[in-house]
């Protein structure tokens, strides 16, 4: 089974490894989110793992965006 494993194969699933395991860690980093939240975020980073993190990305950089427009509006009066 493991006989037509290259090093190729072997550097891709590291890099996604890489990857999810840094989306993880940003998942459970993020104070605004509840933590049924990042339980939520973490099955599906994990159950799902090219598509979860693409997800989970999206998510994460429309709610920076969010917020930064939120920001830059200031105060309401």
């Amino acid at each position: 089974m493991l006989g037509n494993v290259s090093g190729a194969h072997v550097l891709v699933i590291a890099v996604i490894l890489a990857i999810e395991v840094l989306a993880l860690v940003q998942v459970w980093r993020d104070q605004r989110r509840s933590d049924v939240v990042k339980v939520v975020w973490t099955v599906v980073i994990i159950a799902v793992p090219v598509i979860g993190v693409v997800g989970w990305a999206v998510n994460w950089l429309l709610g920076r965006a969010a917020d930064r427009l939120n920001r830059s509006n200031g105060p309401a009066a």
